[in-house]
């Protein structure tokens, strides 16, 4: 014969929850605090992690990243654009897509990297171009924010404190958000400080062309323009010199064909290449320099000039002058 099945009753389930309850909420105690710590080193990881991606690819690709005046970041990959909250219930509408263009500098999947260490999608905030003034020059950055939600999956933006970034780049946190910024001014003067320096020597073999051409001339003359020939009047430029006149309007690339006025210096490539990837020029007749056909006559006269140029992002032209000295 058959025994009856037999299930629990009512006051043995209820004896179980009076016994498990307790046991789960002494685990939830325990767990919970060490849950949002693992989620915070998470966070920071994964912040950490698309800052250096940001920054790496501002790195490699100034003239883009700054040739561009709005509150985008644009890469050869595809452009980032600002992911802001939602007004209403301040989550963060990033998605799988938004760092693609980042793709190649991230160590996990841009699919997955848009999230925090809660799994919550991050925002993006971004000011338009900016412009500080170093040492004179006019020199243009960016900054971007990546700023995570955390364990509320959202960001704090109303009452007395609001998450944000001013358009002057000064980021505020509020509640549990966490945030990173990538900061181009740094990264822009650095280029700066390098591209200057890259350049002077430049000058400087291109002073030494001036001198060496002017040493060489048997009757060596203090009107003859050395820093180049075919200029007019022919009869005041270094008729025998093989350093060609830049075109008068606008400065000439110092690579020509792959040769040119750079191997004419002794330079390679490298040499004349300023850190953002762009091949130098050299002016040697404009009226922005000292040359026989200025149209000012005050300008005609030695101390006779020539210069090396290059354009920052954003547009700034930057020049270097070589003086010819005899």
């Amino acid at each position: 014969m058959r025994r009856r099945a037999r299930g629990f009753t009512l006051t043995e389930m209820a004896i179980v929850l009076a016994v498990m309850i307790p046991l789960v909420l002494f685990v939830l105690d325990i767990l919970g605090p060490m849950l949002a710590f693992q989620g915070g080193l998470d966070n920071r990881r994964q912040l950490a992690e698309v800052r250096q991606a940001f920054l790496a690819a501002y790195r490699d690709n100034p003239v883009l990243v700054d040739g561009e005046a709005g509150a985008r970041f644009v890469l050869p990959g595809g452009t980032i654009d600002p992911v802001r909250p939602d007004g209403a219930t301040g989550r963060c509408g990033s998605g799988p897509a938004t760092l693609a263009p980042l793709a190649r500098y991230l160590s996990q999947s841009a699919s997955t990297a848009f999230r925090d260490g809660f799994a919550a999608p991050m925002c993006l905030l971004m000011t338009p171009r900016l412009m500080r003034t170093i040492g004179g020059v006019d020199t243009f950055y960016r900054i971007v924010a990546i700023v995570a939600p955390g364990a509320n999956g959202r960001l704090d933006t109303a009452g007395n404190c609001a998450t944000g970034l001013s358009d002057a780049g000064e980021l505020t946190l509020c509640g549990d958000d966490e945030g990173v910024l990538v900061d181009g001014f740094n990264l822009a003067a650095d280029l700066l400080r390098q591209t200057l320096a890259r350049m002077q020597v430049v000058a400087a073999a291109y002073q030494t062309y001036f001198q060496t051409r002017a040493q060489a001339d048997p009757s060596r003359d203090a009107s003859i323009n050395y820093f180049a020939s075919g200029g007019t009047p022919a009869e005041r430029w270094d008729l025998g010199g093989s350093m060609p006149l830049s075109a008068c309007g606008a400065p000439s690339p110092l690579i020509a064909s792959g040769t040119g006025p750079a191997s004419i210096l002794g330079l390679s490539v490298a040499d004349v290449t300023d850190l953002y990837g762009q091949v130098m020029q050299y002016d040697n007749c404009s009226n922005l320099v000292r040359n026989p056909q200025n149209t000012d006559a005050t300008q005609q006269v030695p101390p006779f000039t020539a210069a090396i140029v290059t354009t920052l992002p954003g547009g700034t032209v930057l020049r270097v002058s070589a003086v010819g000295t005899l």
